[in-house]
């Protein structure tokens, strides 16, 4: 299944990841972002459950989260943490317990709290 986005009603965008979220698919998966980014004010990524994910992956969706606190806007995501992630997070040591500027200095969303 390749990236996607849609559209709620109430304007958030749902960006489905695909079964890869890797090198070779980094430039597409940023620039979905980027467009449902500036699109809408909620953007959630929805993992499919057995999505690959290596270090630039995790950089994409770090940049974006970056981008859309600096613009105000939410960047989450919905429905499960796969375990891909939980895998490439725990083994690059980019696991993030303590609190981030970007997150309302809260611990991030997309990497503390890894067990």
């Amino acid at each position: 299944m390749p990236l996607n986005s849609s559209v709620r009603e109430n304007g958030d965008i749902i960006v489905t990841s695909g079964t890869s979220l890797t090198i070779e698919h980094a430039a597409e998966f940023s620039r979905i972002l980027r467009e449902a980014l500036e699109a809408s004010g909620t953007v959630m990524l929805e993992f499919e459950p057995e999505v690959e994910i290596d270090i630039t992956g995790v950089q994409v969706l770090c940049s974006a989260c970056k981008n859309a606190a600096e613009s105000g806007k939410v960047f989450s995501y919905h429905g499960p943490r796969p375990q891909a992630m939980t895998d490439i997070i725990t083994s690059s040591g980019a696991e993030r317990n303590s609190v981030c500027k970007h997150n309302n200095n809260s611990t991030c969303i997309w990497f503390g709290g890894v067990n």
